[in-house]
């Protein structure tokens, strides 16, 4: 197994800031022979997060390249035992995009010594590209997810 990862990140103004990291990595065959991971090869992430009082953001970029994964040969073996209908998953998993969007805005902010105290009302958007994937084979199909957050920090 082996790989590599770059990245940088960059102050941009006193309130925004930005990052970017591509990463690549290859897996070998098990001494054995017998197993055989799936992984993508080619993964990238790049994102700006804001932080201009009261509000705050993020918006994250994630490209993950198509991976395969080898069924076992045992699960294949035993496929025709199976019950009728059963459908066998998919070996291939294609690339995929998420753009992922985050806005809050500070309610309530307070320092006490070394320690900050605050509540943030927060709203996301996972996948706001609606790019429908699969990240495994037997993993739920994952389409747009909009979530509302309150958090307090004490």
């Amino acid at each position: 197994m082996y790989g590599g990862e770059a990245g940088a990140e960059i102050l941009i103004t006193s309130w925004l800031s930005g990052f970017a990291n591509y990463a690549y990595q290859e897996v070998g065959q098990s001494p054995s022979g017998s197993a055989q991971r799936g992984f993508p090869h080619h993964k990238v992430n790049a994102g700006l997060r804001m932080a201009w009082h009261p509000f705050t953001g993020e918006l994250l970029y994630h490209h993950v390249g198509a991976a395969s994964y080898p069924l076992s040969e045992l699960f294949t073996t035993l496929a025709p035992f199976f019950p009728p209908g059963t459908i066998l998953p998919q070996e291939q998993v294609p690339s995929y995009n998420l753009l992922n969007l985050r806005l809050g805005y500070l309610l309530w902010q307070q320092q006490s010594g070394d320690n900050v105290r605050e509540a943030e009302l927060a709203v996301s958007v996972f996948n706001a590209l609606n790019d429908t994937h699969r990240e495994h084979p037997l993993g739920d199909l994952l389409g747009t997810r909009v979530m509302g957050w309150l958090t307090v920090k004490l």
